[in-house]
């Protein structure tokens, strides 16, 4: 028979080992109720409106108790097979880089992220359109044509700046220069000049020279229009009664007037109009 004092040793004994067993439980379901996927939230992207110029920048906060071994988007156009790009890190915050797409896309996103556990975690849909912006060009005018100097200037009489990418000029019929992806500010001019005169402007920007001549003495018809192809302004000198000495400006009126060269400038007063226009 166990004596008082073993009985109470044994008792004290089974207590220790039933606060070990306790503990070791409670830790291994701590560890439990934390293993699963990562954690995506803070889901962005950039530009908030976007174009068919626009490569749409994603970016998330993404964060695991243990690791995130790999992030990724997978994105559709227009339901159309899923696409991955993979995502770059710095800290908890990803990002990657959608394409640019075609106006009236329509693009769909989830993020996937591995953990060093191997769950996946996948994000809320996000969905965006691409939309052309819709450009007003009544403020885009003819301004200035010099066939002494040989150049067009165009002007934006509006109050807004003009995206002025696909814009193009005819000459006698004939394109002759297509603008790259300017912007003409609101009150500001554009420079082109002819290619005959390029060597007298060394460094200047070869997107803003126009492949053909021009001249002062000749009839002549400067075509301005929009990159649907609708005609913005129209200088058409069917029957020319005089060589210009300078410019054929546009007046304050609307007006063409012969008047001296401001290339580039608020074009001079002139007091006599232009006579052969159609």
């Amino acid at each position: 028979m166990f004596n008082y004092l073993t009985i109470k040793t044994m008792k004290r004994y089974i207590l220790a080992l039933l606060a070990i067993v306790a503990v070791f439980t409670t830790s291994c379901v701590k560890d439990d109720i934390y293993e699963g996927p990562a954690s995506i939230e803070k889901i962005e992207f950039t530009p908030g409106s976007v174009t068919p110029k626009d490569a749409v920048t994603v970016s998330a906060t993404i964060t695991d108790l243990k690791s995130v071994t790999s992030a990724v988007i997978k994105y559709k156009v227009n339901g159309a097979g899923a696409q991955t790009i993979n995502m770059t890190n710095s800290g908890s915050v990803y990002s990657g880089i959608i394409p640019k797409q075609a106006d009236k896309s329509v693009v769909t996103f989830v993020i996937e992220a591995v953990n060093a556990s191997g769950y996946t975690a996948v994000s809320v849909e996000k969905t965006y359109t691409v939309a052309a912006v819709v450009v007003d060009y009544s403020g885009l005018i003819l301004n200035e044509l010099n066939g002494n100097d040989k150049f067009i200037e165009l002007y934006n009489k509006g109050k807004k700046d003009i995206p002025l990418e696909g814009v193009y000029i005819q000459k006698d019929g004939e394109i002759n220069w297509t603008c790259n992806d300017k912007t003409l500010a609101a009150g500001a001019y554009i420079l082109l000049y002819s290619e005959d005169v390029a060597a007298d402007h060394p460094g200047y920007d070869e997107a803003l020279i126009f492949h053909s001549g021009l001249s002062a003495k000749k009839n002549v018809r400067i075509q301005l229009f929009n990159p649907a192809g609708t005609s913005l302004d129209d200088f058409n000198l069917t029957a020319i009664a005089k060589t210009a000495k300078g410019s054929y400006s546009r007046g304050t009126d609307g007006k063409w007037y012969h008047a001296e060269a401001t290339p580039g400038k608020v074009n001079a007063a002139g007091t006599e109009l232009v006579e052969g226009l159609e």
